[in-house]
């Protein structure tokens, strides 16, 4: 009980500083402003005071999510779509380090430094994590959109409009996340950035081969001419069928995916059952150190197992 208060208390302690960092980081911040705006010779509105403070702190927080966020992707290559917040981040990080330390330290009753090496790597893997599972939802929805916005720019072209106009229609008329792509394109384009260019730095940020072969076509058909609408027409159908490849290969493996979670769960519907039925069956597995250290082998037989099925599902599915 005494070991379990002073974890507690040193959580505490953890969350208090990391509390009073962002909050003396955000005062330092609002000084700084304060300080920029006393130079401004003149006498300003009260409001456009506030907003002209409230967007500069704005913009001084996005760069602190992104700094924050460059730290959990290092070695991600497509990093558009996370978005999570910087303060979510940390207070993920620190909870995965605190469950850890729980787990390792006074449940498997390993050494103080194994401990904190296992709680430093579930801190940076778990932000990582639900930041690498932000962004494949994020490019799954925009491949699921993506085929109507090249039909509406194959249209738009068609009736005769330029290209940079179309971009800028799906810009401001489609859904998230295509609208936030296009969005990016027609703002370079209009400060006269050329549009091969702009279209290679756009898909080399994305990075999905469905936005590649559409960026390759317009810049290609801008820059030599030809039929734009009817190269974007059949883009939109190979998409189509490349999509309708992958649900199909889906629902392929779709017994492969019952199976493994059937598989996974009947362990752990057997303990809690035992539990129920007769709890001391199982009480030298959270008694004795062999218990602690057979339930560790087993966890991480079945996560490397749970893996295992997941890549090979994936590389079926992935195409």
């Amino acid at each position: 009980m005494l070991s379990f208060a002073v974890l507690a208390l040193v959580l505490l302690l953890f969350g208090a500083a990391v509390l009073t960092a962002a909050l003396m980081m955000s005062r330092r911040t609002r000084l700084q402003m304060e300080q920029r705006l006393n130079l401004v010779a003149g006498v300003r509105d009260t409001r456009v005071t506030a907003e002209t403070l409230g967007g500069l702190l704005k913009v001084r927080t996005q760069k602190f999510d992104v700094q924050v966020r460059r730290i959990f992707t290092i070695g991600i290559k497509c990093t558009w779509a996370m978005q999570i917040s910087s303060l979510t981040l940390l207070l993920v990080a620190a909870i995965s380090a605190g469950g850890a330390w729980i787990l390792t330290y006074h449940f498997f009753a390993l050494s103080l430094l194994l401990s904190g090496a296992v709680s430093l790597f579930a801190s940076f893997i778990v932000p990582r994590f639900l930041l690498s599972r932000q962004q494949s939802r994020t490019e799954r929805k925009f491949i699921e959109m993506f085929p109507d916005a090249v039909d509406t720019v194959a249209r738009m072209v068609r009736a005769g409009l330029p290209i940079t106009a179309a971009m800028r229609t799906i810009a401001i008329d489609a859904l998230p996340p295509v609208n936030t792509v296009f969005a990016t394109i027609a703002d370079q384009l209009k400060i006269g950035v050329p549009i091969e260019d702009t279209l290679d730095a756009s898909s080399r940020e994305i990075g999905l081969p469905d936005f590649r072969f559409f960026t390759v076509a317009v810049a290609l058909q801008y820059s030599t001419g030809g039929n734009l609408s009817t190269t974007l027409d059949i883009l939109s159908d190979i998409i189509r069928k490349r999509r309708a490849a992958r649900l199909k290969a889906k629902a392929a493996t779709g017994e492969i995916r019952i199976t493994a979670y059937t598989l996974g769960g009947i362990p752990v519907l057997t303990i809690g059952a035992l539990l129920v039925i007769q709890p001391g069956y199982l009480t030298p597995l959270f008694t004795d150190p062999r218990g602690h250290l057979i339930i560790g082998m087993a966890g991480a037989a079945m996560l490397l197992a749970f893996l295992s099925m997941r890549m090979m599902m994936r590389s079926v599915t992935n195409t």
